[in-house]
């Protein structure tokens, strides 16, 4: 009788270390499959492209459904939904196509044509700065590494910016990605829980709960940062412009575009994106740039202590050493892209670890239960 029970005590724990090896080798094939997919250029930027524009139709296409069955007094298919929603998105884009793109594309080619001047104006405006007669004494290194930044600028700068231009509507205009995107934009937004769900099943039935609980957390993170990132972007862009409009600084739209795009990059963005604008009140006199200068610093604390706080809330909790960190790697190995997806890459090892570092004592759990039953 004793050896029955240490039989199929013994037959029961191999039984349990075959789920946890089986489930350990789909995580590393999961891993190898994502590292595979990340691999080829041509299938994860519009795959990723995707999965930001369904993170933000979601709460439209939810919004829209519940009006239509409270419309309708009846179950409305998702559907009808997915294409409205698709309505509104071109709607906006339009507008801003309209009111905003030509205008920045307009002072974009402007300050093309101009570079080489504020370049050269700029450089005067250091030159008297390391003169004699100026009140600020300036090391030789540092200005010897100024006068080669000015160089390298006003060597590519012009280039930069056209290419900048030339850049956004090559990506625009790629016919292949210009349908793939909505395609594959429309099936995320009607089956992404049924595929979801189809990925958790290829798992043991023990651990589809805490699968699919793991890929819900994942996606409400990404979700919440992705909108909230994205809101906060477009207040500091419409701060900036009004402040940089009032103050009479040049190309407005341009400082605020770049605003926009800094705010993406935590710890350091602000200030990258405060550069170019105080430079440019330089131009004009050098009120205008400790203006501008003020400007910021007001803004930065704005953002810092009222609008994130109030959009962002918990959304991401990583320490701003960790992030610093994690900066200066992904700026290395990716540039301004990797310093961009840094926040919400972070985001995901940090939830990836912690389901994957407390998965022994929730498997012990879900025993215990199974055992009451």
């Amino acid at each position: 009788m004793n050896g029955e029970i240490i039989r199929s005590s013994a037959e029961a724990g191999k039984v349990s270390n075959n789920k946890t090896i089986e489930f350990r080798l789909r995580v590393v094939l999961m891993i190898l499959g994502v590292c595979l997919f990340l691999a080829v250029k041509e299938i994860y930027w519009p795959v990723i492209v995707s999965l930001i524009i369904t993170f933000i139709l979601t709460p439209l296409r939810d919004g829209i459904q519940k009006g239509l069955v409270r419309l309708f007094r009846r179950q409305v298919p998702i559907d009808i939904s997915i294409l409205l929603s698709f309505v509104v998105l071109i709607a906006v884009i339009a507008v801003m196509t309209n009111s905003i793109l030509k205008p920045l594309i307009g002072q974009l080619n402007l300050l093309a044509n101009n570079f080489s001047t504020i370049v050269s104006q700029t450089y005067e405006l250091v030159v008297q700065l390391e003169s004699d007669q100026a009140p600020i004494y300036i090391p030789d290194q540092v200005k010897a590494i100024v006068n080669e930044a000015f160089i390298k600028v006003s060597n590519y700068g012009i280039d930069g910016i056209s290419n900048l231009v030339k850049s956004v509507f090559a990506i625009a205009g790629t016919v292949v990605e210009f349908f793939v995107v909505p395609f594959i934009t429309f099936y995320f937004l009607k089956d992404g829980e049924r595929m979801m769900n189809a990925f958790v099943n290829l798992y043991p039935s023990d651990y589809r709960l805490h699968l699919r609980s793991y890929f819900e957390e994942l996606s409400l993170v990404l979700s919440r940062y992705i909108r909230g990132q994205l809101l906060m972007s477009c207040i500091i862009a419409c701060l900036t412009f009004t402040g940089m409009w009032i103050m009479g600084v040049p190309y407005p739209l341009v400082i605020a575009l770049l605003a926009a795009i800094t705010e993406w990059i935590p710890v350091i963005g602000p200030i990258v994106g405060a550069i170019p604008a105080i430079l440019l009140g330089a131009t004009i006199s050098p009120s205008l740039a400790l203006k501008v200068l003020i400007f910021y610093a007001v803004v930065q604390q704005i953002d810092g202590h009222l609008i994130m706080p109030q959009v962002m809330g918990k959304v991401i909790s990583i320490h701003p050493v960790v992030i610093v960190i994690a900066l200066l790697i992904g700026g290395t190995l990716f540039g301004v892209a990797g310093m961009i997806l840094t926040v919400p890459l972070v985001a995901v090892l940090q939830t990836t670890a912690r389901h994957l570092w407390f998965f022994s004592s929730y498997r012990e759990r879900m025993s215990k239960n199974d055992g009451k039953d």
